[in-house]
């Protein structure tokens, strides 16, 4: 950052702190602010409950908002998405709390950010104390379900409360099935993952698959809608797991990318879970072109990812489940794939892990158009408990969609380290030291500007209008900037209630679990 451009950065730094301090004062009143704002910004619907609308949440797992068409992308990766948008409001700022799936997830529920719930990948219980979106719109008179392919999202770790029902791809009813459907989309030739492998070793990985919820979902929500009231609203989420690592897109996908020799050739990129953490940990190297390969793969997936949400709203739409509907397409987090030499989602607030997609259809309220004012994922949490006609709990400091603000205060956080990673790469590589990557990690936005604060004192700061790829870290030329942001950033996080993190069950984690976690690369393979 040039000297001009820092006093540009900063000339209006004094109006932003002030409306950082008037953030945290707010944090402090949240009750009567809340019952100012609601006073200001009541429920649009109904109060009568057949007027209150249906609810579809969708949370695309492990999906940046840049490799979509309808962000940008260059190519054509999600042509129905596009189409839809087009009566749809399109949030082209918005930012995950987190990098990783759990706290994401809890804080989609719960409207509260990962330090105030407690909630890590490394700590996956979600506390039955807090209000989550599925018990508010169920004790509201909402018939809920949850089909999540991410084995996180489940029962044992807390996150069905207030769900009537939970079922996933190894759930009994679809297991057999989910398997048969894994198995249709691996091809021989396929050394990516150690799923082929697995399946050709043992005849399958297990009798549940964790890569077909695509297929699955819709067949399980609408048998479910078949058995509720018609004239009861209804609240669905899914996770969709396509873009989620292991990458095993069809190659009908790749194909409309990719020429057929590329085709073979990302079948051939090794991103087993070694070698993939050992890239992360600057211990083996791909190749450019095998970089390319595997952002086209997972392109590709977002391919499958678009035809599985056209499907899924057809399949509503033939039930008559589609009117009066608010249908939400969200991810938790993004992804890396090449950038800061990292792959998947861990050790990093790197843009490509915050920046994602958020589409609202629900004209009712949510005029068709492009909004580009600074909203967060957990804002979901008032916003569809605001269309419900239901107050949202004073504590969740998320702002509601329907109203967003020019500035606000904007935290995400890497709150847990996954060192399941770094104890096995460092049984392959003994001599490596492999310590700077056990730290935890804040991002905080004061626009053009990002700081990040490392647990380790190895903080980073950014000015993403010159450097949008974060490239150029001038902590140490712009040292009083940094120091500001640092304690606004200190500040903000004194004002919050901070949780505990939920302690595990007793007993070791159950067998099939530690199995689904492993094909996801949470684990590494037997």
């Amino acid at each position: 950052m040039s000297t001009a451009t820092a006093s540009r950065c900063f000339a209006r730094r004094a109006t932003r702190v002030a409306f950082a301090a008037l953030s945290i004062v707010a944090a402090a009143l949240a009750p009567l602010l809340a019952a100012c704002d609601r006073s200001t910004t009541a429920p649009r619907a109904a109060s009568a409950p057949g007027a209150r609308p249906n609810i579809l949440l969708v949370v695309w797992d492990a999906v940046r908002s840049d490799r979509l068409s309808l962000y940008g992308h260059d190519r054509q990766t999600t042509p129905f998405l596009d189409a839809f948008a087009g009566q749809a409001r399109v949030f082209d700022n918005c930012l995950s709390v987190a990098s990783n799936t759990v706290p994401a997830h809890a804080s989609i529920f719960t409207g509260l950010l990962p330090v105030e719930h407690g909630v890590t990948n490394e700590a996956p219980f979600l506390a039955d104390d807090f209000e989550t979106l599925a018990e508010l719109l169920k004790a509201a008179g909402y018939r809920t379900c949850l089909f999540s392919e991410n084995p996180h999202i489940c029962t044992a770790n807390h996150f069905t409360q207030g769900f009537d029902v939970a079922e996933h791809p190894w759930s009994a009813p679809y297991a057999a099935q989910a398997v048969r459907i894994t198995q249709s989309k691996l091809d021989p030739s396929d050394v990516s993952s150690e799923l082929s492998a697995d399946f050709a070793r043992r005849g399958k990985v297990s009798v549940w698959s964790i890569k077909a919820a695509g297929l699955l979902a819709q067949q399980a929500v609408v048998n479910w809608l078949a058995q509720q009231p018609p004239d009861q609203p209804w609240f669905v989420f899914i996770n969709y797991m396509e873009a989620h690592r292991p990458l095993i897109p069809p190659r009908h996908y790749r194909l409309r990318l990719l020429t057929p020799d590329e085709v073979e050739a990302s079948y051939r990129v090794d991103r087993r879970w070694l070698p993939m953490w050992s890239y992360v940990f600057g211990l083996h190297e791909y190749t450019p072109e095998e970089i390319r390969l595997t952002q086209a793969t997972y392109d590709a997936a977002l391919l499958e990812l678009d035809e599985l949400f056209h499907n899924l709203l057809e399949g509503l739409r033939a039930a008559g489940r589609l009117e009066n509907t608010a249908v939400v397409l969200v991810a938790d987090h993004g992804e890396h794939l090449g950038e800061h030499h990292r792959l998947d989602h861990q050790y990093s607030v790197y843009e490509p892990l915050l920046r994602v997609p958020l589409v609202v259809h629900y004209p009712r309220h949510f005029v068709p158009g492009r909004e580009t004012r600074p909203v967060m994922n957990l804002d979901l949490f008032p916003t569809l408990l605001e269309l419900a006609g239901i107050n949202p709990p004073a504590r969740s400091g998320a702002l509601s969609l329907l109203q967003p603000r020019d500035q606000r205060p904007r935290l995400a956080e890497y709150p847990a380290v996954m060192l399941e990673a770094i104890t096995r790469v460092q049984q392959a590589y003994p001599d490596h030291d492999l310590t700077p990557w056990k730290r935890t990690l804040r991002a905080w936005y004061a626009p053009p500007c990002k700081f990040i604060e490392a647990s380790d004192g190895r903080h980073e700061l950014y000015n993403l209008s010159d450097d949008p790829a974060e490239l150029h870290n001038l902590i140490d030329l712009q040292p009083d900037i940094a120091q500001r942001l640092a304690t606004e950033l200190r500040t903000f996080i004194a004002s919050l209630r901070k949780a505990t993190p939920m302690p595990p069950p007793a007993g070791p984690v159950e067998d099939d679990q530690r199995r689904r976690l492993r094909m996801l690369g949470y684990l590494e393979p037997e």
